[in-house]
């Protein structure tokens, strides 16, 4: 992947770009400190061919005095004498390398740039030869003299500083743009915890809440108590609908089941999920319109729902949508005769929940013989003629 030029340290692009500055410098060696190393860095390059400049690191004297001085000294730039530098030729270098070294009559311009963290000067050595052949003027051996080097030496000196200032401004730039896109990251991350543990917080406290509720019944009730299964529990933590309307949910829940099952001599009755009628309640306070037809139907819904859950699962066993099997998926489980009693008290409201919902309780509706008995038009003759 592809980094902005002005990640590395400065110094590093203007030695990758110093020859298209001015064609014809032979070498250049940089001396600067390096922040992520927290050390002085030495790399020397050199224009191998027009698109290629060859950095490698280099060594000198490190305790140089010299060196030490340029550093400190605010000279912005100066002319030195190539025998006067302290730097040491690696054996290893090749023979043009050496060549460009042994060269004593070249001319060294010595440019030094603020670093402000650590209130030292960067240093550039850039290696010309005497004459002008540097600046495209050929075959003449003129020297330069001190007015040239002075041209030379600003000219070059503002060029390069004002290329690092935009490189440490771009850098700038990146880094308070950085910055803020973590910290937004790091904000969105808090209140993304922070939203889920007051979810969590939310549905516990909703679950409280509804224990409190069956707790209430369960003393009004001199029969039965009342427990919410672990999938109740488990519907009611998700529960996004008004939580004024639990109270009468737990209720009608628990009205289903008391009429369900008059006849049991269990003392407990357990309100699973399929019970809990929270989609018709949310959809009723969307609807005004339809809060009376749910406080009518409720119970109805309740065993339309109950009978179609029951009846998928009996499919999902691959067993026959018999009234035993679906009565034994309740839970608990209910016999076929208590299905069936059911379904014709319910007949009247069936039929009109039917044609007023007509893509839901699919599975009954089509498959499930005592609800198709009660719907059929077969079924109303008998009736008139009994």
């Amino acid at each position: 992947m592809s980094v902005f030029s002005f990640i590395n340290h400065p110094m590093e692009y203007v030695l990758k770009h110093i020859h298209s500055m001015l064609p014809g410098i032979e070498r250049v060696i940089a001396i600067y400190y390096c922040k992520e190393l927290n050390e002085i860095k030495v790399l020397s390059a050199i224009e191998k061919n027009t698109n290629n400049t060859k950095m490698e690191d280099f060594s000198y004297d490190s305790s140089s005095a010299f060196i030490e001085k340029l550093r400190k000294t605010n000279s912005y730039f100066s002319w030195q004498k190539k025998n006067d530098l302290p730097f040491e030729i690696n054996a290893k270098k090749n023979e043009l390398q050496m060549n460009v070294f042994q060269e004593i009559d070249n001319n060294v311009l010595c440019l030094g740039f603020h670093n402000e963290e650590v209130n030292h000067y960067d240093l550039l050595f850039v290696y010309f030869n005497k004459t002008m052949k540097n600046f495209g003027i050929s075959g003449t051996d003129k020297l330069l003299n001190p007015d040239h080097k002075n041209i030379i030496g600003f000219m070059l000196y503002n060029n390069i500083k004002s290329l690092i200032n935009s490189l440490i401004e771009n850098k700038n730039v990146l880094n308070a743009y950085n910055a803020d896109t973590k910290s937004i990251i790091k904000k969105y991350t808090h209140v993304k915890k922070e939203l889920e543990h007051t979810k969590n917080n939310y549905g516990l406290s909703l679950v409280d809440l509804c224990k409190l509720y069956v707790k209430e019944f369960s003393e009004n009730n001199t029969r039965f108590n009342y427990i919410l299964s672990d999938e109740a529990l488990t519907k009611i933590r998700d529960y996004k609908g008004d939580i004024n309307a639990l109270k009468t949910i737990i209720q009608k829940a628990i009205n289903y089941i008391n009429n369900l099952y008059y006849d049991s001599e269990e003392a407990d009755l357990y309100i699973s999920e399929e019970y809990l009628n929270f989609e018709d309640t949310v959809s009723a306070i969307s609807k005004p319109q339809e809060v009376q037809l749910f406080s009518r139907y409720s119970k109805t819904i309740l065993l339309l729902d109950r009978l179609e859950n029951a009846s998928r699962n009996v499919i999902a066993q691959k067993l026959d949508l018999t009234g035993v099997n679906v009565g034994n998926s309740f839970s608990p489980p209910i016999s076929a005769p208590a299905i069936s009693d059911a379904l014709k008290k319910h007949k009247n409201k069936i039929i009109h929940l039917f044609n007023e919902y007509p893509d839901k309780w699919a599975i009954i509706r089509k498959e499930f013989r005592p609800v198709k008995n009660i719907i059929s038009p077969r079924s109303e003759i008998i009736e008139k003629s009994a």
